[in-house]
């Protein structure tokens, strides 16, 4: 069974957002990128979601959409 990717939430000038932990390094560095559009969809998908959790997957979603049309 696949495991679900680690999310990582960053607050920082410029950087500000979700990402996906992409790899670890043996010397311990993390390397993120960027969630998808499509990693928040299946992510919210499966269940009914709270008012603040559709506030937030509604954010994330738009933020992921404008990342990929840059």
């Amino acid at each position: 069974m696949a495991h679900a990717p680690t999310k990582v939430t960053v607050n920082g000038p410029d950087v500000s957002g979700s990402y996906v932990l992409a790899e670890q390094r043996d010397d311990g560095t993390l390397v993120l990128r960027p969630e998808s559009s499509d990693e928040v969809i299946d992510q919210f998908a499966d269940h009914v979601l709270t008012e603040d959790e559709f506030v937030g997957s509604l954010e994330r979603l738009h933020a992921a959409k404008l990342r990929e049309e840059r």
